[in-house]
């Protein structure tokens, strides 16, 4: 036990030293400190009056999906190769030393729940959004520890799953069965709610509220937990909070109970990640892809000339991956989920809001930012402007078309003003131009994608702090005069600002591909 506090101590006593040794790093995490308190005054000042505010519900059914997306994932992760729960270094010193193994084991929940505490933090820049539901900041870190306690037991139930499925393709089977009569019964039900009152607001009221949303295990449990407790209902959200950590706890003892040896289920997640890790580093990004997916191969070759080409391979990609082109599974969730919400409170304008979040942490998955990492796209005699521009001409194409869906037809539905839904689209469309812009710049003077790793949050701010000034216009605008007319001209004066910035962004960047090594995603070691 000794050696894992060792372990713990110096570890944290490293980190603090570093910290002190390079004042740039320690100078980056007090400004994002001082940015989550920002959020904190900010969520106190913007929230609106009790007229204004969304359904708590609506706010329950968000938490639910995306808890539910996650335990979709887990279960996944389940039945390929468990979860990661340990590193390497765990690996080849912990696991061969004289150390209980349940020791080991809650060192690496330990562990588990410090990546899970960071992961989290990009709730805390949802503050805003969380107090048009009339969320306080105290609620948004009540919001943060149900993630938090969701991903830990989630990562668990892979690390369980893997070792039950191994190999066992029947029991495989039933894992995914159980997996969608889980969440069966609730979609039957709304689409029954639905169809019987032609209200979906009423139907998705009714479906939360009902005991086959609350009793879900985890995405149920912690939505309905949270949104109890934010509703004064004490006794009632520590219960079903209390099922949660009762089921992590239940996990825990069943691991200890039956395979006090699990080394062996957590080695091949383990090492799956190390090398992912190691490719990446190399510059390997190729290597990083999931090869145990099949992919039907319709047709071969691709056209195109020069930085043309690269254009051309990624269509191809996109086609094999998904029978429908750009729109794959997780972008149809977003956009039907984007649509209901729409439908839900008849406001373009927040649903904006909470998909530039999301774009925010999507736009470095891209298939452009992702070709910097291999060699093709140096090795084409075409200037790095326009190597830059063919190579993010998929990101671009498929973000109007997922705006074009979203905002076009939720604004249809809900009988929005044509000029809102334009400017919806375009102020999206622009913002994930604005946001290759500064990936780009941050490659061209750092060689590093900001937008990687713990740089996250680091990114997530600089974001803000580009956008501010057009945001800042748009809101006063819009607030002065009110009404359609200012929506309107407050999205003109946002999508303008995007395109400046964006335009600006790309110029400081030119030549990215000609003036830096090829860059590699850098991994902390130890």
């Amino acid at each position: 036990m000794k050696s894992l506090v060792f372990i713990v101590t110096r570890t944290l006593k490293n980190t603090l030293k570093e910290l002190l040794h390079k004042p740039g790093k320690l100078i980056l995490y007090l400004i994002v400190i001082l940015a989550i308190v920002g959020f904190a005054v900010l969520s106190v000042l913007s929230k609106p009056s009790a007229a204004n505010q969304l359904p708590i519900y609506l706010f329950s059914g968000i938490f639910f999906a995306f808890i539910a997306i996650f335990v979709v994932v887990a279960v996944v992760k389940g039945l390929s190769n468990g979860d990661n729960i340990f590193e390497m270094n765990d690996v080849n010193l912990l696991f061969v030393s004289p150390v209980d193994p349940r020791k080991i084991l809650f060192y690496g929940i330990l562990r588990l729940t410090k990546m899970a505490f960071f992961a989290g933090l990009f709730i805390l820049f949802q503050s805003s959004t969380l107090a048009t539901f009339g969320i306080a900041y105290s609620g948004v870190l009540l919001t943060m520890a149900g993630f938090i306690l969701d991903v830990v037991i989630l990562a668990i139930i892979s690390l369980i799953l893997y070792n039950l499925t191994n190999g066992r393709p029947r029991r495989k089977l039933v894992v995914k069965i159980v997996t969608v009569l889980v969440f069966l019964p609730l979609c039957v039900f709304l689409l029954g709610q639905f169809a019987s009152s032609q209200d979906l607001n009423l139907g998705l009221k009714q479906a939360i509220e009902s005991p086959l949303f609350t009793f879900i295990p985890i995405a149920g449990w912690t939505a309905t937990g949270v949104t109890c407790l934010l509703s004064g209902e004490i006794l009632t959200g520590l219960c079903f909070l209390g099922a949660n950590i009762l089921l992590g706890v239940a996990l825990v003892v069943y691991i200890l109970l039956t395979n006090a040896d699990y080394y062996e289920d957590t080695l091949v997640a383990t090492e799956t990640a190390f090398e992912r890790k190691r490719a990446v580093d190399q510059g390997n990004i190729n290597e990083t892809q999931n090869t145990t997916r099949k992919i039907k191969v319709a047709k071969t070759g691709i056209s195109g000339q020069g930085a043309k080409a690269i254009f051309s391979k990624h269509l191809r990609e996109d086609w094999r991956q998904s029978r429908l082109g750009f729109l794959d599974v997780t972008t149809i969730i977003i956009i039907c989920t984007a649509i209901v919400f729409i439908y839900s409170n008849k406001n373009l304008i927040s649903v904006l809001q909470i998909l530039m979040w999301i774009q925010v942490f999507f736009i470095g998955t891209g298939r452009g930012l992702l070709e910097i990492y291999t060699h093709y796209i140096y090795l084409i005699p075409e200037s790095s402007f326009k190597k830059v521009i063919w190579s993010n001409m998929e990101m671009v194409l498929k973000t109007l078309l997922e705006s074009v869906l979203i905002f076009g037809l939720g604004g249809i539905i809900i009988g929005a003003e044509v000029y809102i839904i334009i400017g919806s689209i375009v102020t999206f469309t622009l913002f994930s131009f604005l946001l290759l812009g500064i990936n780009y710049l941050s490659l061209r003077f750092t060689g590093v994608n900001i937008s990687a790793g713990l740089m996250l949050l680091i990114y997530s701010l600089g974001v803000i702090i580009i956008i501010a000034p057009g945001l800042a216009g748009a809101l006063v605008v819009g607030f002065t005069i009110g009404g359609t007319a200012g929506t309107c001209l407050g999205l003109c004066i946002l999508s303008g600002w995007e395109l400046v910035a964006g335009i600006i962004c790309f110029a400081l960047s030119r030549g990215v591909l000609n003036n830096s090594d090829m860059p590699t995603m850098k991994k902390k070691n130890g």
